[in-house]
């Protein structure tokens, strides 16, 4: 499936002009967004395919990395995160997240392979902004980070 996931992130990565909200996107992300997967081809499929979207990327390989970055002053409005890794997993890094300073109004997208109603439900009562079934439609991503990146956590 892993493959699947970055063919598909590929192919959009190398057609950005796809994107029907390039304009908007770009205006709106001025912080890098924190991608958070232990599998390195999947993240850096990502990361291609966000920065063909003129979106700046940092990488962490789970969520301890992440905590680590924003402890040591990254500053971002989103995070898409992978659930299932080792150390900290997606969730424990959303809850471990809301309990400090640096997280508060960051968004995080979570992104599973193994998607569950469980993991979803879950996942939005810790305080995912959104919950992605991988493969994901990666348009659908698109328009969470731009909903995501326009929405001010109160």
């Amino acid at each position: 499936m892993n493959l699947e996931i970055v063919n598909t992130i590929e192919r959009f990565a190398t057609n950005p002009e796809k994107s029907t909200d390039n304009h908007v996107l770009i205006s709106l992300m001025n912080k890098p967004i924190l991608l958070i997967d232990d599998d390195r081809p999947v993240r850096r499929a990502l990361r291609l395919f966000l920065e063909g979207h003129a979106f700046d990327c940092k990488e962490a390989d789970d969520g301890l990395e992440g905590l680590t970055f924003l402890d040591g002053g990254l500053s971002v409005d989103v995070v898409l995160s992978d659930y299932h890794m080792p150390l900290i997993n997606g969730l424990n890094f959303l809850k471990a997240l809301a309990y400090r300073a640096s997280g508060q109004g960051i968004h995080v997208i979570l992104l599973s392979g193994n998607m569950t109603k469980e993991i979803e439900q879950t996942a939005k009562k810790a305080g995912a902004f959104a919950v992605l079934a991988k493969p994901y439609d990666p348009q659908e991503l698109l328009a969470i980070i731009s909903g995501a990146s326009t929405q001010r956590v109160s």
